[in-house]
């Protein structure tokens, strides 16, 4: 049951700008911003947490208690922020778990009796998967099995939607040509693909770079999908090593070697 209220609330400016101050369940709540650019969880004039930034995203009952579902980060692009959940037990003192320790985006679903927050599966790993419950807290349980979608391929590539190389790994027919012209470096490749970085469409060409999480000028890959020839053209940098290429250069359309000049100039 979400309480929708409280998600319009806990989801304003003010808790971004670390001025957040609230009754919640019957326990003052404050997010305030210290002289050292920290961010404070107080309840009830108690720090309980303390990070570069901390927010409340969303708001649930569970098992009749309320619950606050929250989100910590150190600051940076390299992680999402860790979640983290301040349960309200009735004639006591609130409770705090988390934040949990991983670096990927986590999807929450409630039900009536606990939570359940997993990060999406990658192609080098499985998904990571927790139940909250009032009584446990977090306990870890195995997460899902990555499988790249058969439903998508250039085709729905057409549709534009992709804004992150990784993207184009859930796209069976297009993941499985970046697989092979990865060749043994294919998970050093998924790798680098599903850390920091950004993509775009320029016309009939999908440009995307990235780089392995804190790594980035040292490990780092571009991945060029041509919609009009459906063809993949794929370039990596393994750290310390030079800048692997497939297929060879000279096959590579002119637009897309511009691409590949301007992404390995860093280099040079």
């Amino acid at each position: 049951m979400i309480v929708a209220p409280f998600v319009a609330v806990l989801s304003g400016s003010d808790v971004a700008a670390g001025s957040f101050d609230i009754q919640l369940f019957g326990h003052h709540v404050v997010i305030t911003k210290g002289s050292d650019s920290q961010d404070s969880l107080i309840i009830d004039d108690r720090e309980v947490l303390k990070d570069y930034y901390v927010d409340f995203d969303e708001m649930h009952v569970v098992d009749g208690m309320g619950v606050a579902v929250g989100t910590s980060s150190a600051g940076g692009n390299a992680c999402e922020g860790s979640p983290f959940v301040v349960s309200f037990p009735k004639g006591q003192n609130p409770r705090i778990d988390g934040p949990l320790e991983t670096c990927f985006p986590v999807a929450v679903k409630a039900s009536e009796g606990e939570l359940t927050l997993s990060t999406p599966a990658t192609p080098n790993q499985p998904g990571q998967k927790w139940q909250w419950t009032a009584s446990n807290g977090f306990k870890e349980i195995q997460g899902d099995i990555f499988v790249a979608d058969t439903s998508k391929g250039w085709d729905q590539l057409r549709e534009r939607s992709v804004t992150h190389p990784a993207g184009l790994l859930d796209y069976a027919e297009v993941a499985a040509e970046i697989n092979r012209l990865a060749g043994a470096d294919k998970a050093l490749v998924n790798d680098i693909l599903l850390g920091v970085g950004s993509g775009e469409f320029k016309g009939d060409l999908f440009v995307g770079t990235a780089c392995s999480r804190h790594m980035c000028t040292d490990q780092e890959a571009v991945v060029v999908a041509d919609l009009g020839s459906r063809t993949v053209y794929l370039a990596w940098k393994p750290s310390g090593q030079k800048i692997e290429v497939n297929p060879p250069v000279k096959t590579w359309p002119e637009k897309a070697k511009a691409e590949l000049r301007q992404w390995s100039a860093k280099w040079k």
